[in-house]
């Protein structure tokens, strides 16, 4: 079956955080959204067929989650789209990637201590280690001509620490769009264990993976009691973001012990979402074909935004083009403008809400994320009036 990823989709007036929610981030209000990680792509009709089913029961009591149609449609999609064999009893339901990520970090790390994370970082990530009175502490990537690498010296010496007990890994990277080798996953875990560092990885991007040689897993890395923990969920392949589906998958027992013990008697939080665990079931057994033409759309969007960049603003603009995710990490440095005057230009001129660099960045920033998960139409519109607002702060119309 073909699918249909070109449909221009107007969710505004939908509640929506990508539309309805933009005054807490911008100084201008209906900005075309290119910005959070959802997508303005439909969620597949056989998931919402299935959902829709569901509800025709009537019935929505307290779940149980552990089912055997849950577990085997999880260890379906890792053996059939990652060649990798997960155990069922090291899978459980959770209430969110951020809050297991949340109480990893909690659960190893004391306040003032450090959790390390390459950078550019997902910004929530950023923003959970200081709330949580924790510092970041940082393994910067490095862009080369042949994509963003890791320097694996500076990353040991962070992970040698004393203060460093925790590394957050994002896999694949968000916002650079970096998939993780299998060569650095295992230096990664080799030196995370040498140095006592617990290791989550956050793989939500995991389905998007588009490089010859896939996807490796941080479950490829386990054995009993590794301290590992893969945290995933259907929000970001399936435009399932407001719906709880989340699950980890670990072997530490310890560390799922107290888990699970937290959850049920000091969060009151053990409950499924009965929508989610049902979600999980059809689309881990029935959605291969769709998300590999998911894929083969956005390919095509980062080729545009690619052809364009080099053809109208190679002097202003360039860009890495990811092997990863529907997130593409802009750089705008060679235009020379600040990014306070950027970000003015793309939203008052370009009418534009893109993902503001900084805030993925421990620093200043020369950089925005731009979401393509979109109609071609949106997409090269998008491009047009990001070449409006730079050609607006060359002639000095932007004030």
């Amino acid at each position: 079956m073909k699918y249909n990823f070109d449909e221009v989709i107007d969710r505004r007036g939908t509640a929506t955080v990508a539309y309805d929610g933009q005054r807490k981030v911008y100084d201008y209000e209906n900005l075309e959204p290119f910005w959070i990680a959802d997508m303005d792509i439909k969620t597949p009709d056989f998931i919402i067929n299935h959902l829709k089913n569901k509800l025709d029961q009537a019935h929505f009591g307290y779940l149980v989650w552990k089912q055997e149609a849950y577990l085997s449609a999880i260890k379906n999609w890792y053996k059939t789209r990652f060649s990798v064999n997960i155990q069922k009893n090291d899978i459980y339901y959770v209430p969110s990637i951020l809050f297991t990520v949340t109480e990893v970090i909690r659960e190893f790390t004391k306040e003032g201590e450090g959790v390390l994370i390459h950078t550019p970082s997902y910004n929530a990530f950023l923003n959970l280690i200081e709330g949580n009175k924790r510092v970041a502490v940082e393994s910067p990537l490095v862009a080369t001509d042949n994509g963003y690498e890791l320097d694996k010296k500076q990353f040991e010496e962070m992970a040698a620490r004393d203060d460093v007990k925790v590394l957050v890994l994002c896999s694949p990277h968000n916002p650079t769009g970096k998939v993780w080798t299998k060569e650095e996953c295992a230096f990664m875990k080799d030196v995370c264990e040498r140095h006592g560092v617990f290791i989550v990885s956050d793989e939500i991007h995991m389905d998007f993976v588009r490089s010859e040689n896939g996807f490796y897993s941080m479950t490829n890395e386990m054995t009993l009691d590794s301290p590992i923990l893969v945290v995933t969920g259907l929000g970001k392949t399936f435009n399932l973001a407001s719906l709880a589906s989340s699950y980890m998958i670990t072997k530490h027992r310890y560390f799922t012990l107290q888990f699970n013990r937290k959850l049920a008697t000091y969060y009151g939080l053990s409950a499924a979402n009965t929508l989610a665990v049902e979600a999980v079931k059809v689309a881990y057994n029935e959605a291969g074909e769709w998300v590999d033409q998911l894929n083969n759309h956005i390919e095509k969007n980062m080729t545009i935004l690619d052809e364009f960049i080099k053809s109208e603003m190679s002097d202003q603009l360039s860009f890495i083009k990811p092997e990863s995710t529907y997130l593409a990490w802009v750089d705008f440095s060679k235009s020379g403008y600040i990014e306070s005057d950027v970000q003015k230009a793309l939203q008052s001129v370009g009418k534009l809400a893109t993902g503001i660099g900084h805030s993925y960045e421990l620093g200043e920033s020369h950089h925005f994320r731009m979401n393509l998960a979109c109609s071609e139409e949106k997409l090269r519109s998008g491009l047009e009036s990001i070449k409006k607002s730079f050609d607006a702060l060359d002639h000095g119309e932007v004030e």
